[in-house]
Protein backbone atom coordinates (compact mmCIF):
# COMPACT_ATOMS: atom_id res chain seq x y z
CA UNK A 1 0.00 0.00 0.00
CA UNK A 2 1.32 3.41 -0.95
CA UNK A 3 0.96 5.71 2.00
CA UNK A 4 1.21 9.45 1.89
CA UNK A 5 4.73 10.80 2.28
CA UNK A 6 5.37 14.50 2.70
CA UNK A 7 9.02 15.46 2.48
CA UNK A 8 9.43 19.20 2.27
CA UNK A 9 12.37 20.55 0.27
CA UNK A 10 14.62 22.89 2.17
CA UNK A 11 15.07 26.48 1.03
CA UNK A 12 18.88 26.15 0.51
CA UNK A 13 18.42 22.95 -1.53
CA UNK A 14 16.11 24.74 -3.97
CA UNK A 15 18.54 27.62 -4.30
CA UNK A 16 21.41 25.23 -4.95
CA UNK A 17 19.40 22.99 -7.32
CA UNK A 18 18.18 25.75 -9.59
CA UNK A 19 21.09 28.15 -9.24
CA UNK A 20 18.85 30.97 -8.04
CA UNK A 21 19.75 33.95 -5.96
CA UNK A 22 17.44 34.77 -3.09
CA UNK A 23 18.88 38.29 -2.92
CA UNK A 24 16.83 39.56 -5.88
CA UNK A 25 13.07 40.07 -5.79
CA UNK A 26 12.49 37.85 -8.83
CA UNK A 27 14.69 35.16 -7.32
CA UNK A 28 12.73 35.16 -4.06
CA UNK A 29 9.39 34.97 -5.93
CA UNK A 30 10.60 32.04 -8.02
CA UNK A 31 11.82 30.14 -4.97
CA UNK A 32 8.54 30.69 -3.10
CA UNK A 33 6.45 29.50 -6.06
CA UNK A 34 8.61 26.43 -6.57
CA UNK A 35 8.57 25.55 -2.87
CA UNK A 36 4.76 25.84 -2.72
CA UNK A 37 4.30 23.71 -5.83
CA UNK A 38 6.70 21.05 -4.54
CA UNK A 39 4.98 20.87 -1.14
CA UNK A 40 1.52 20.44 -2.64
CA UNK A 41 2.59 17.94 -5.28
CA UNK A 42 4.38 15.84 -2.64
CA UNK A 43 1.04 14.88 -1.07
CA UNK A 44 -0.40 11.64 -2.41
CA UNK A 45 -3.50 9.61 -1.68
CA UNK A 46 -3.34 6.04 -0.45
CA UNK A 47 -3.87 3.57 -3.30
CA UNK A 48 -4.55 -0.12 -2.68
CA UNK A 49 -5.02 -2.74 -5.38
CA UNK A 50 -7.70 -4.94 -3.83
CA UNK A 51 -7.72 -7.28 -6.84
CA UNK A 52 -5.24 -7.30 -9.70
CA UNK A 53 -7.69 -8.78 -12.21
CA UNK A 54 -5.80 -12.08 -12.48
CA UNK A 55 -6.70 -15.31 -10.71
CA UNK A 56 -9.16 -15.34 -7.81
CA UNK A 57 -9.57 -12.26 -5.58
CA UNK A 58 -9.34 -14.34 -2.39
CA UNK A 59 -5.80 -15.40 -3.36
CA UNK A 60 -4.69 -11.80 -2.85
CA UNK A 61 -4.30 -10.05 0.53
CA UNK A 62 -7.45 -7.92 0.73
CA UNK A 63 -10.68 -9.70 -0.24
CA UNK A 64 -12.50 -12.89 0.76
CA UNK A 65 -15.04 -14.90 -1.20
CA UNK A 66 -18.26 -15.58 0.68
CA UNK A 67 -21.25 -17.71 -0.32
CA UNK A 68 -24.26 -19.30 1.35
CA UNK A 69 -24.98 -22.11 -1.12
CA UNK A 70 -22.64 -24.85 -2.28
CA UNK A 71 -24.43 -25.46 -5.58
CA UNK A 72 -25.99 -22.09 -6.39
CA UNK A 73 -22.86 -19.97 -6.80
CA UNK A 74 -19.48 -20.28 -8.47
CA UNK A 75 -16.33 -18.30 -9.13
CA UNK A 76 -14.02 -19.02 -12.04
CA UNK A 77 -10.75 -17.39 -13.01
CA UNK A 78 -11.00 -16.24 -16.63
CA UNK A 79 -9.14 -13.89 -18.94
CA UNK A 80 -9.68 -10.37 -17.66
CA UNK A 81 -10.71 -11.28 -14.13
CA UNK A 82 -13.08 -13.59 -12.31
CA UNK A 83 -16.49 -14.86 -13.42
CA UNK A 84 -19.03 -14.79 -10.57
CA UNK A 85 -22.27 -16.69 -11.20
CA UNK A 86 -25.22 -16.97 -8.84
CA UNK A 87 -28.72 -18.37 -9.06
CA UNK A 88 -31.76 -16.85 -7.42
CA UNK A 89 -31.40 -18.84 -4.21
CA UNK A 90 -27.71 -18.18 -3.70
CA UNK A 91 -25.80 -15.21 -2.41
CA UNK A 92 -22.09 -14.80 -3.10
CA UNK A 93 -19.49 -12.12 -3.55
CA UNK A 94 -16.30 -10.45 -2.40
CA UNK A 95 -15.74 -8.44 0.75
CA UNK A 96 -12.88 -7.12 2.83
CA UNK A 97 -14.35 -8.80 5.94
CA UNK A 98 -14.25 -12.41 7.11
CA UNK A 99 -17.16 -13.85 9.13
CA UNK A 100 -15.58 -17.04 10.50
CA UNK A 101 -14.66 -17.41 13.32
CA UNK A 102 -15.56 -13.76 13.94
CA UNK A 103 -16.37 -10.76 11.80
CA UNK A 104 -13.10 -8.95 11.17
CA UNK A 105 -11.09 -7.34 8.40
CA UNK A 106 -9.22 -9.91 6.32
CA UNK A 107 -6.24 -7.57 6.31
CA UNK A 108 -5.82 -5.34 9.39
CA UNK A 109 -3.85 -2.89 7.25
CA UNK A 110 -6.99 -1.98 5.32
CA UNK A 111 -7.16 1.85 5.17
CA UNK A 112 -9.58 3.87 7.24
CA UNK A 113 -12.18 5.47 4.97
CA UNK A 114 -12.79 8.98 6.31
CA UNK A 115 -15.61 10.66 4.42
CA UNK A 116 -14.19 14.12 5.09
CA UNK A 117 -10.97 13.12 3.33
CA UNK A 118 -12.79 11.31 0.53
CA UNK A 119 -12.24 7.86 -0.97
CA UNK A 120 -12.90 6.12 -4.29
CA UNK A 121 -13.53 2.52 -5.31
CA UNK A 122 -12.77 1.72 -8.95
CA UNK A 123 -13.69 -1.58 -10.56
CA UNK A 124 -14.08 -3.28 -13.92
CA UNK A 125 -17.42 -5.00 -14.56
CA UNK A 126 -19.31 -6.74 -17.35
CA UNK A 127 -22.79 -7.90 -16.36
CA UNK A 128 -23.40 -10.61 -18.96
CA UNK A 129 -26.63 -11.88 -17.38
CA UNK A 130 -29.00 -10.64 -14.65
CA UNK A 131 -32.58 -11.20 -13.57
CA UNK A 132 -34.63 -10.23 -10.52
CA UNK A 133 -38.07 -10.94 -9.09
CA UNK A 134 -38.29 -7.60 -7.26
CA UNK A 135 -37.71 -4.06 -8.50
CA UNK A 136 -35.91 -3.44 -5.21
CA UNK A 137 -33.26 -6.13 -5.73
CA UNK A 138 -30.35 -6.67 -8.12
CA UNK A 139 -28.27 -9.67 -9.10
CA UNK A 140 -25.10 -7.63 -8.69
CA UNK A 141 -24.52 -4.93 -6.09
CA UNK A 142 -21.65 -2.78 -4.87
CA UNK A 143 -21.55 -1.56 -1.25
CA UNK A 144 -19.11 1.07 -0.03
CA UNK A 145 -19.26 2.26 3.59
CA UNK A 146 -17.01 4.74 5.39
CA UNK A 147 -15.48 4.56 8.84
CA UNK A 148 -18.81 5.54 10.41
CA UNK A 149 -20.77 2.93 8.37
CA UNK A 150 -22.35 5.68 6.28
CA UNK A 151 -22.21 5.05 2.56
CA UNK A 152 -24.09 3.72 -0.45
CA UNK A 153 -25.27 0.47 -2.04
CA UNK A 154 -25.73 0.45 -5.82
CA UNK A 155 -27.71 -2.19 -7.70
CA UNK A 156 -26.72 -3.20 -11.24
CA UNK A 157 -29.16 -4.50 -13.84
CA UNK A 158 -28.20 -4.98 -17.47
CA UNK A 159 -30.05 -1.81 -18.46
CA UNK A 160 -29.99 0.26 -15.28
CA UNK A 161 -27.90 1.27 -12.27
CA UNK A 162 -29.69 2.44 -9.16
CA UNK A 163 -29.13 3.38 -5.53
CA UNK A 164 -30.55 1.39 -2.65
CA UNK A 165 -32.48 3.61 -0.26
CA UNK A 166 -32.63 3.14 3.48
CA UNK A 167 -35.38 0.57 3.96
CA UNK A 168 -33.89 -1.26 0.96
CA UNK A 169 -36.13 0.10 -1.74
CA UNK A 170 -35.27 1.36 -5.21
CA UNK A 171 -33.81 4.89 -5.16
CA UNK A 172 -32.36 7.21 -7.80
CA UNK A 173 -31.36 5.48 -11.02
CA UNK A 174 -30.04 5.87 -14.55
CA UNK A 175 -30.71 3.82 -17.68
CA UNK A 176 -27.34 2.40 -18.67
CA UNK A 177 -25.97 -0.61 -20.57
CA UNK A 178 -23.86 -2.63 -18.11
CA UNK A 179 -23.33 -5.63 -20.41
CA UNK A 180 -19.93 -4.64 -21.91
CA UNK A 181 -16.77 -4.54 -19.83
CA UNK A 182 -16.48 -1.03 -18.41
CA UNK A 183 -14.47 0.76 -15.74
CA UNK A 184 -16.51 2.39 -12.98
CA UNK A 185 -15.49 4.77 -10.19
CA UNK A 186 -17.55 5.16 -7.03
CA UNK A 187 -16.41 8.19 -5.03
CA UNK A 188 -17.54 9.30 -1.58
CA UNK A 189 -16.74 12.74 -0.19
CA UNK A 190 -18.42 14.12 2.93
CA UNK A 191 -22.15 13.28 2.63
CA UNK A 192 -22.34 12.54 -1.08
CA UNK A 193 -21.46 9.79 -3.53
CA UNK A 194 -20.76 9.92 -7.26
CA UNK A 195 -20.64 7.03 -9.71
CA UNK A 196 -18.73 7.69 -12.92
CA UNK A 197 -17.86 5.73 -16.03
CA UNK A 198 -15.03 7.25 -17.98
CA UNK A 199 -15.69 10.99 -18.22
CA UNK A 200 -19.44 10.55 -17.64
CA UNK A 201 -21.09 11.05 -14.25
CA UNK A 202 -23.82 8.45 -14.00
CA UNK A 203 -25.31 8.86 -10.53
CA UNK A 204 -24.90 11.17 -7.57
CA UNK A 205 -26.77 11.66 -4.33
CA UNK A 206 -26.74 11.62 -0.56
CA UNK A 207 -25.21 8.82 1.47
CA UNK A 208 -27.34 6.45 3.52
CA UNK A 209 -27.27 4.83 6.94
CA UNK A 210 -28.77 1.39 6.38
CA UNK A 211 -29.23 0.26 9.98
CA UNK A 212 -27.61 -1.66 12.79
CA UNK A 213 -27.52 -5.12 11.21
CA UNK A 214 -24.41 -6.55 9.60
CA UNK A 215 -22.86 -5.93 7.20
CA UNK A 216 -24.39 -2.45 7.07
CA UNK A 217 -23.16 -1.58 10.56
CA UNK A 218 -19.54 -2.37 9.67
CA UNK A 219 -17.01 0.39 9.18
CA UNK A 220 -14.72 0.63 6.14
CA UNK A 221 -16.79 -2.04 4.39
CA UNK A 222 -16.68 -3.10 0.74
CA UNK A 223 -18.75 -5.69 -1.11
CA UNK A 224 -19.13 -6.65 -4.77
CA UNK A 225 -21.50 -9.45 -5.73
CA UNK A 226 -24.98 -10.88 -5.24
CA UNK A 227 -26.37 -10.26 -1.75
CA UNK A 228 -30.02 -11.23 -2.28
CA UNK A 229 -32.13 -14.35 -2.79
CA UNK A 230 -34.46 -12.43 -5.11
CA UNK A 231 -32.07 -12.06 -8.06
CA UNK A 232 -29.28 -13.78 -9.97
CA UNK A 233 -26.43 -12.77 -12.24
CA UNK A 234 -23.34 -13.67 -14.19
CA UNK A 235 -20.68 -11.01 -13.81
CA UNK A 236 -17.12 -10.65 -15.05
CA UNK A 237 -15.20 -8.67 -12.44
CA UNK A 238 -11.83 -7.21 -13.34
CA UNK A 239 -9.32 -5.16 -11.36
CA UNK A 240 -10.53 -3.48 -8.16
CA UNK A 241 -8.70 -0.51 -6.65
CA UNK A 242 -9.31 1.67 -3.63
CA UNK A 243 -7.92 5.15 -3.19
CA UNK A 244 -8.39 6.87 0.15
CA UNK A 245 -7.26 10.21 1.52
CA UNK A 246 -8.34 11.99 -1.66
CA UNK A 247 -8.02 15.37 0.05
CA UNK A 248 -4.24 14.99 -0.18
CA UNK A 249 -4.20 14.44 -3.96
CA UNK A 250 -3.01 17.56 -5.84
CA UNK A 251 -5.66 19.56 -7.66
CA UNK A 252 -5.05 20.70 -11.26
CA UNK A 253 -4.11 24.12 -9.89
CA UNK A 254 -0.98 22.54 -8.45
CA UNK A 255 0.38 21.93 -11.90
CA UNK A 256 -0.46 25.51 -12.91
CA UNK A 257 1.49 26.66 -9.87
CA UNK A 258 4.42 24.44 -10.84
CA UNK A 259 4.33 25.85 -14.38
CA UNK A 260 4.30 29.39 -13.01
CA UNK A 261 7.36 28.60 -10.91
CA UNK A 262 9.15 27.19 -13.95
CA UNK A 263 8.37 30.31 -15.95
CA UNK A 264 9.68 32.48 -13.12
CA UNK A 265 12.91 30.48 -13.04
CA UNK A 266 13.36 30.83 -16.80
CA UNK A 267 12.71 34.54 -16.56
CA UNK A 268 15.27 34.88 -13.79
CA UNK A 269 17.91 33.01 -15.78
CA UNK A 270 17.21 35.10 -18.90
CA UNK A 271 17.40 38.26 -16.83
CA UNK A 272 20.78 37.20 -15.37
CA UNK A 273 22.16 36.34 -18.83
CA UNK A 274 21.07 39.76 -20.08
CA UNK A 275 22.99 41.41 -17.26
CA UNK A 276 26.20 39.48 -17.87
Amino acid sequence: MNRMHLRLPSWPSLVQRYGMSCHSTLGRVAIVLLWMATVVSSARGELVTLYSGSGLPSAEPWLVYGFDSITGASQTSVAGGVRLVTDEAARAGYSNYTVIPTTALKNPAFPTLHRANGFELSFSLALTAESHTSSDRAGFSVILLGSDAKGIELGFWQNEIWAQNAGFIHGESIAFNTVPTLEYKLRIVNDNYTLSQGASQLLTGNLRLYGNSQPYSLSNYIFLGDNTTSAQASALIGAINLESNLASVPEPGTFILLGTASLAIRGLRSFRRGQS
